[in-house]
């Protein structure tokens, strides 16, 4: 018993580490070169924030998916944001998604979120987007994989009127096949507990 039970503990204490071991699914660098070409619009007007790129330029890295593609003169398209003021210069987001296309538009892969933390530098540091509550679908998605985090980091800060425009790159985790790696724990622990009473 105590046997099967140390076996137990291991198999638990690896899944779980296994679980949190995140990976690099998707990431760019910003495609734009200078603040002529903006990735993101914030309108304080309307108090939307939306992002996307449909140029040439933008080389898509993506290790985390099917066959590690990397996609030149991808493309990527945000929904429309809106933005609720926290306090000034942070602002969150309802649900949103991301979705990212080859150059001739075939879809690679879709990121879904619940909400979003938008962080304004205001001249002072960088502006962030980031994701919460995301789930991660498409057909370069293997099996089982749950993204954990997706970043857009704003750069060139540009304000004109009510709006303001940014450049933007792009990083992104996620935990290749857990479901895989929990069963896989279990059905170690099950071997274990029937060579225990054999």
């Amino acid at each position: 018993m105590r046997k099967v039970l140390m076996t137990a503990l291991v198999l638990g204490s690896a899944v779980a580490a296994m679980a949190d071991n995140s990976v690099t699914f998707a990431t760019f660098a910003d495609p734009s070169g200078n603040a002529h070409n903006p990735v993101f619009v914030h309108d304080r007007g309307a108090k939307t924030l939306s992002g996307a790129w449909g140029n040439a330029g933008l080389t898509l890295i993506a290790p985390g998916a099917v066959g590690a593609p990397t996609v030149t003169n991808a493309k990527f398209n945000t929904t429309t944001l809106a933005l609720t003021q926290v306090i000034p210069g942070l602002f969150a987001t309802g649900p949103g998604s991301i979705s990212f296309s080859d150059s001739s538009n075939n879809p690679l892969f879709t990121i879904s979120f619940d909400s979003a933390t938008f962080v304004e530098g205001l001249g002072a540091g960088a502006s962030t987007l980031r994701g919460q509550n995301i789930t991660l679908s498409g057909p370069l998605v293997p099996p089982g994989t749950t993204m954990t985090q997706f970043n857009f980091a704003l750069a060139n800060q540009t304000n004109v009127a009510n709006t303001t425009t940014y450049t933007a790159s792009f990083t992104s985790s996620a935990v290749p096949e857990p479901a895989t790696m929990v069963a896989l724990g279990a059905g170690l622990l099950a071997l274990a507990r029937r060579r225990r009473q054999a």
